[in-house]
C-alpha cells in the first residue's frame, strides 16, 4: 500500500473522457486543485446543440464559485412562459418559465447549452489539455495507474480515469461492463432539433401531452434557437446513431396522420433539420460509480433523462463534489471516491425520482389519462382550490435541486 505522500505525487494525472458539461467542470476543478487533467472528446471539438439548460440550486451555487454565474446571467434565455394545450390548439394552463416556481433558492438561471459549452471552455482551457476527435479504445488498470489505449492517438498511462461521457459512456462499459445492466429505459424516444420560429414565438415554451407522446415548440428569445422536441413511446428501436435521414423517418412515421394542433408544424421543421439528437428515454442506476482508478460522473453514473431538466445541473454537481473529495483527500482516490458517492448518490436519486414522483412530467399512456391530466391542469389555471399546487412540477423539481449541501473545498 502506498504511503498518503506516494498517493500524492502518483494520483495527479486524471483522463477524463467527455468534453460536455460534467467533463469540462470537472477538468475545471482538478486543474484548479493542483490536478495534471486531460480530457478526450469524440468530436471534433465541445458538443453543440439540444435545448437550453438550467443551471438550478446547488448548480448555481457551484457555477458562481467557478466564477462564471454572472456570464451566465447575461446570457440567459430568461424564458417568459411556458403553455400546455390540448388536441384543438386551446390553452389549457400556462405559468412562468420555471414552472411556476419563480427563482429557486440560489436564484436558477437557464443558457442554450452552446453558450455554457463556451464559458466551461473557456474557464477550464488554461492548463487542461483537450484532445478533440479521438476516444477511449481500452482501460486496463494495476495497482499503479491506468494504461489506455485511444482510438488514434499513441498509448499513455494515467493515475485516474474519469467517464464522464453521458448515456452511452465507453469508460462504464469497459470498467463496469454493459449497458443493459444499468439501463431503467421509460419505453420513449426523444427528437430535438432546430426549426425555424413559425409560430411566432418569443421566449416561449409550447407543449401538449397525447396518449404515448409529447410535443414542445420552444423559442429562447431574438437571435437565439427556437427548437422542437417529439416524445414518443415505443418498444425498443434498433436504429442507427450515425444516419441522421433514418432517425429522421422513425420519428416522422411515429407522429405519420397525426393532424391535431402542433405536430404538422413540428413535422415541418424536423424535415429541414440538421441538427438532429435522437435517443431513448432512460436512466442510469447503478449499484455503485468507481471501480478500482475509474469514476463516473453525471450521465454516465446517474443519467435522470432529458424530460427531467437536471441533467446538466447533475453534471456540474457531481463533478464539483469529486474534484473536491480528491483535493480533500489529497489524491487518495480510494477514500475520494466513496466520499463522493455517499454525498452525492442521494442528490442524483432524488432527481431521478423526478419522473417517478411528479405526473407531470411522464407522458401519459392513455386518452383517460390524458384528460384527466388536462382537467387539472384548467383547475389550477382557474385558480381552483380543489388543486394543491404543491405537488406542481416545479416544487418537485426545486426540492430536488437544492437536495444536497455542497462543501467548501477550498476551506479543506
Amino acid at each position: 500500500m502506498s504511503s498518503k505522500t506516494e498517493t500524492q505525487l502518483l494520483n495527479r494525472s486524471v483522463l477524463i473522457s467527455g468534453a460536455g458539461s460534467a467533463g469540462q467542470s470537472v477538468g475545471y476543478w482538478l486543474r484548479r486543485y493542483g490536478f495534471e487533467p486531460t480530457v478526450v472528446e469524440r468530436s471534433p471539438g465541445p458538443r453543440k446543440g439540444g435545448f437550453a439548460i438550467d443551471l438550478r440550486g446547488a448548480a448555481v451555487e457551484v457555477a458562481d464559485r467557478m466564477g462564471i454565474l454572472e456570464a451566465c446571467r447575461k446570457a440567459a434565455v430568461n424564458m417568459r412562459e411556458i403553455r400546455r394545450y390540448n388536441a384543438e390548439g386551446e390553452v389549457i394552463w400556462q405559468t412562468d418559465g420555471n414552472f411556476g416556481a419563480g427563482e429557486g433558492v440560489a436564484g436558477d438561471v437557464e443558457v442554450l447549452r452552446d453558450d455554457l459549452t463556451d464559458m466551461l471552455q473557456e474557464s477550464a482551457c488554461e492548463g487542461v489539455e483537450y484532445i478533440f476527435g479521438d476516444s477511449i479504445k481500452s482501460i486496463a488498470q494495476d495497482e499503479d495507474g491506468v494504461d489506455v489505449t485511444f482510438a488514434h492517438g499513441a498509448p499513455r498511462r494515467f493515475d485516474l480515469v474519469i467517464g464522464a461521457d453521458g448515456l452511452h459512456s465507453k469508460v462504464r462499459e469497459l470498467a463496469f461492463g454493459p449497458a443493459d445492466q444499468f439501463k431503467r429505459p421509460l419505453g420513449l424516444y426523444a427528437g430535438i432539433f432546430t426549426i425555424p420560429n413559425t409560430l411566432k414565438l418569443d421566449r416561449q415554451w409550447l407543449m401538449r401531452q397525447m396518449p404515448g407522446k409529447m410535443i414542445s415548440n420552444i423559442d429562447y428569445g431574438p437571435g437565439k434557437h427556437t427548437r422542437g422536441l417529439l416524445v414518443f413511446s415505443s418498444p425498443p428501436l434498433d436504429f442507427d446513431r450515425g444516419d441522421l435521414e433514418a432517425q429522421k423517418a422513425i420519428l416522422a412515421k411515429a407522429f405519420d396522420g397525426d393532424t391535431t394542433w402542433g405536430v404538422q408544424t413540428l413535422l415541418d421543421g424536423l424535415r429541414i433539420s440538421t441538427d438532429l439528437y435522437f435517443d431513448e428515454v432512460t436512466q442510469i442506476h447503478m449499484p455503485r460509480w468507481s471501480n478500482g482508478r475509474v469514476a463516473l460522473i453525471g450521465d454516465a453514473a446517474s443519467a435522470p433523462t432529458l424530460l427531467t431538466g437536471q441533467g446538466t445541473s447533475l453534471a456540474v454537481v457531481e463533478a464539483y463534489v469529486l474534484a473536491g473529495e480528491l483535493k480533500a483527500a489529497d489524491g487518495d482516490y480510494q477514500i475520494a471516491f466513496a466520499r463522493y458517492e455517499e454525498q452525492a448518490r442521494p442528490y442524483a436519486e432524488q432527481n431521478q425520482r423526478i419522473l417517478t414522483d411528479c405526473p407531470e412530467m411522464s407522458v401519459p399512456a392513455t386518452k383517460e389519462e390524458v384528460d384527466r391530466r388536462e382537467e387539472r391542469f384548467r383547475l389550477l389555471k382557474d385558480g381552483s382550490n380543489a388543486v394543491d399546487d404543491d405537488d406542481s412540477a416545479g416544487s418537485f423539481i426545486q426540492s430536488a435541486a437544492n437536495a444536497i449541501r455542497l462543501k467548501d473545498y477550498e476551506k479543506l
